[in-house]
């Protein structure tokens, strides 16, 4: 926490969280490129870059818009706070510059794993804030995931060309046939077919092996936090539709930055 580049890391987190909000609110009405500059959502007001520094501008504001009075969402600083946060975090994971000699060196091997790691957890926080606030996960973001597996896995040092296929297939094949029979048992739709294309770009960037993990920390953590939401909130019952992305991505990430310490620990028990 007190090494200056955590700090470098936190900061440059704090300013793509303001892009991935912007992302969050304009890939799903389709105008990412309508308008190169932030703008007002209530009034369409052009944003002056002054006010539109991460987390100080929110404050500074006290939560509403200078131009048109209208409140601000409380999601703006919590993304900004949030990858701030997992921009270190993923640094702490994959800590690619090193002292050596009395001097810094860096690991070319670990950097690359470092921006797999960030670029992927970005996509994953998007796709988890639109499935929250939409009950949708875009293509436009799933799709190109997929269909990059074969560069990730030609950069990444420890990802091969068999682990990334089998991991698209099984995670689209597993989650659609796990939606087909809710179907055919219960006549509803359990799960979209964005939780599908989902997994399967998780397959795809992390390999198969973080399939299964990724779907059991997501339907634990769904089912908890479900359950607690149906005690807390009257109006939910257990027929409530809760999007499962939000916990597919956040399971995904948790295998990713800490699955190796799980296994150890796991390991460390069995001994």
């Amino acid at each position: 926490m007190t090494t200056p580049v955590t700090w470098i890391m936190f900061a440059c987190g704090l300013l793509t969280g303001s892009f991935l909000n912007v992302c969050i609110y304009r890939i799903p009405e389709h105008e990412f490129w309508k308008n190169p500059r932030s703008f007002c959502r209530a009034c369409g007001e052009v944003i002056p870059f002054y006010l539109n520094v991460p987390i100080f501008s929110f404050l500074m504001l006290r939560g509403k818009a200078r131009c048109c009075g209208a409140r601000l969402s409380w999601q703006y600083p919590l993304v900004e706070l949030f990858t701030g946060g997992l921009f270190a975090v993923v640094y702490w994971s994959f800590p690619f510059l090193a002292q050596m000699g009395g001097q810094t060196a860096i690991d070319p091997a670990e950097m690359i794993r470092f921006f797999h790691a960030l670029v992927f957890c970005c996509a994953m926080l998007v796709c988890a804030v639109i499935d929250l606030r939409l009950m949708i996960i875009p293509d436009v973001i799933t799709i190109p995931m997929v269909l990059l597996t074969p560069v990730v896995v030609f950069f990444h040092p420890d990802l091969d060309w068999q682990s990334a296929l089998i991991g698209v297939a099984v995670g689209a094949f597993s989650l659609y046939a796990i939606a087909w029979a809710y179907w055919l048992v219960r006549r509803e739709v359990g799960l979209g077919m964005g939780d599908v294309k989902l997994l399967a770009a998780v397959g795809g960037w992390l390999g198969y092996q973080a399939v299964m993990p990724t779907v059991f920390i997501g339907s634990i953590s769904g089912a908890l936090i479900g359950i607690t939401a149906i005690l807390c909130v009257k109006r939910l019952t257990l027929k409530s539709a809760l999007p499962f992305g939000p916990f597919l991505a956040a399971g995904a990430v948790v295998h990713l930055l800490f699955g190796h310490h799980v296994r150890e620990w796991l390991f460390m028990i069995q001994q």
